[in-house]
């Protein structure tokens, strides 16, 4: 019911305030039915573990989950870090447009579905204070909460929460990214204990931010951690 509720109200926005679509601009939509048949989604063959894709070389587990200690049970994500996506993420990141939160929690919904994951909880990557000062909002929880509306699980943003300001992690290379953000999540074992819980984020580039995630759920007693992102941001 609330999920219903939610939409409809979006459509009477909509009619009232007629959205320009994220990826083309053109008017009607707010990702419209082109942008959605021109995103470039990954349908190549994936490691079964963090999703990476045409990297497999031994059965289905690429060499980096082979060698690395992964905290997370499985990541997926939607499509290429790459236009028309990229713009609109941009623009639910930067330009506070949270109504494509709705819309382009869609493909998110069918991934949970087509993997068959029993999942109990739906949580965001939570940001430092400062971003949250900055941006106002955390982009990931306007794409996880309708995710939860819509499957009927519970979502609790205070299921993760971020312990310490980090630099941003466009730049650095992967070990640096996870000296970055090594401890700097802490889970509530009051939420998330004995339940399998769902982590959402816009983009995964190393997966180093989703792992740290990961662990910090797993160290607070949850069974299985599950990641999805919107994009997949090619990283060599």
């Amino acid at each position: 019911m609330q999920s219903r509720i939610f939409k409809i109200g979006w459509k009477l926005l909509d009619l009232i305030f007629p959205p320009t679509c994220a990826g083309c601009e053109k008017w009607g939509n707010r990702y419209c039915t082109f942008c959605f048949e021109n995103t470039k989604t990954i349908k190549t063959m994936i490691c079964s573990i963090c999703g990476e894709p045409e990297r497999i070389s031994n059965g289905s587990v690429c060499k980096r989950c082979q060698s690395e200690e992964i905290y997370f049970d499985a990541l997926r994500s939607w499509g290429y870090f790459e236009e028309p996506l990229k713009k609109a993420i941009h623009k639910l990141k930067y330009r506070r447009d949270i109504s494509l939160g709705d819309v382009l929690s869609k493909p998110l919904i069918d991934l949970v579905s087509e993997n068959s994951w029993k999942v109990e909880l739906i949580t965001a990557v939570p940001l430092d204070k400062l971003r949250v000062r900055e941006r106002g909002y955390n982009q990931s929880e306007y794409l996880a909460r309708p995710v939860a509306r819509n499957l009927n699980i519970p979502f609790k943003s205070a299921a993760i929460k971020r312990m310490k300001i980090t630099r941003p992690q466009v730049g650095l290379s992967r070990a640096e990214r996870q000296i970055n953000i090594s401890d700097a999540f802490v889970s509530d074992s009051h939420i998330v204990n004995g339940k399998n819980i769902l982590v959402i984020d816009d983009v995964v580039t190393t997966g180093s931010t989703l792992n740290a995630c990961a662990k910090s759920l797993k160290m607070a007693g949850s069974t299985k951690v599950y990641a999805l992102t919107l994009a997949r941001s090619t990283y060599l």
